[in-house]
């Protein structure tokens, strides 16, 4: 599988759960309200921040919980490492759009495509543009 190419296995239906989202009226969190490492085995959700809003993947839970392919996603704006293609911890961690190429922003806004249309937006940060989600 190609990070690089916006590729994530389409076995996901998409989510109606966001087609009339405010996301003004969601809640603010910050990445220590999210889902700690060592919840996963209770059933907690685990949760990403992409582009300053809160996305709810335990739908994929085996990929997104420790020893799957985006083990080092929960709990991290992974922003930056899915614009770059990358499943390191180092990139996982960064957060931040800025110094990206064209190609990697374009990357970024398909990954965002492919998370908002998948997983349940259930909050927002401090860090969310609000003219950032349209339907």
């Amino acid at each position: 599988m190609s990070l690089a190419d916006g590729n994530l296995p389409l076995l996901i239906p998409p989510n109606p759960v966001n087609q009339d989202l405010d996301i003004m009226r969601l809640p603010t969190m910050t990445l220590a309200d999210l889902t700690a490492d060592d919840e996963y085995e209770s059933g907690a959700r685990i949760l990403v921040v992409l582009k300053g809003l809160v996305f709810d993947v335990t739908g994929m839970k085996e990929a997104f919980s420790p020893r799957g392919l985006f083990e080092f996603y929960p709990k991290n704006d992974i922003t930056y490492a899915l614009a770059k293609g990358s499943v390191s911890e180092l990139d996982a961690r960064v957060g931040r759009e800025s110094g990206l190429t064209d190609r990697e922003k374009e990357n970024l806004e398909r990954w965002f495509t492919i998370f908002k249309n998948r997983f349940e937006i259930i909050g927002k940060t401090d860090q969310v543009d609000q003219g950032l989600y349209s339907n």
